[in-house]
Order: structure tokens, then C-alpha cells, then sequence
């Protein structure tokens, strides 16, 4: 597996090449868990995890391109959100099998939770 090093930004944070939503952090943490999920995805032989995460990204990239408080964006990223929580779901299950190795298990529950608990930010009220 080939690794991409990110340039330090100005700000000397890794950020890449200033993509529009790298500012979000809880796309940056969907994107950020992203290695650590194909890690598992591949222990597993289950690639709909890599392309659950695809439309949870793609989920909050409408959600931030709409009207803040609107329905369309508060709808993608609750889609967004349902995404992350059916990866960890997954890991959890893959955890209490052992169907792959503690440190790989380790990471990515890592990884999805952050992610979780930033999606979840997101949403109004008490939706998460």
C-alpha cells in the first residue's frame, strides 16, 4: 500500500493541497479514518466498509455545501452520521469475533470514533 505524505499548510498543520472542506473537522476525521478502515476492510475481505466511508465523505460534502440549518444539510449529514455508526457497528462486531489483529482493531476504533463523535456534532439537539 502506497502512503501520500502531506506538506505542512502555513498554519504548519498536514492539510494537503487546501482542499475546501479540509477546515471541517469532522471531515478531516472522516478522511483521517479512512487508512485505518481499508486496513480493516482488507483483514475482513469486506470492502463496503471503505465504501460506506466514500458516502459518509461524500454525505458531509452536501451537507456542507448547503444552507447552514437547513434541511438538506442537516439530512446529509445525518446520512453521514448513520454511515459512520454502521462502520463502527462493524468494528465492534469484527472486535468481538477477533477477526483481526488488537492493534488493527485499535486504530480504527480509534479513527471511528473520533469521526463518530465529530459527525455527530453536526447534527441539532439531541439526534446523535
Amino acid at each position: 500500500m502506497q502512503t501520500t505524505t502531506l506538506a505542512p499548510s502555513a498554519s504548519g498543520t498536514s492539510h494537503g493541497s487546501g482542499h475546501p472542506l479540509e477546515h471541517h473537522p469532522a471531515y478531516r476525521a472522516a478522511i483521517g479514518a479512512a487508512q485505518p478502515i481499508a486496513e480493516l476492510a482488507a483483514h475482513l475481505r469486506a470492502p463496503s466498509l471503505v465504501e460506506t466511508l466514500a458516502v459518509a465523505c461524500c454525505d458531509l460534502a452536501l451537507g456542507f455545501a448547503a444552507a447552514p440549518a437547513s434541511r438538506r444539510r442537516i439530512a446529509a449529514h445525518h446520512r453521514a452520521w448513520v454511515a459512520v455508526r454502521g462502520i463502527d457497528r462493524a468494528v465492534t462486531m469484527a472486535q468481538r469475533g477477533r477477526r483481526a489483529p488488537p492493534e488493527v482493531l485499535a486504530r480504527v476504533r480509534r479513527a471511528v470514533d473520533r469521526a463518530e463523535v465529530l459527525v455527530a456534532a453536526l447534527l441539532p439537539g439531541d439526534s446523535a
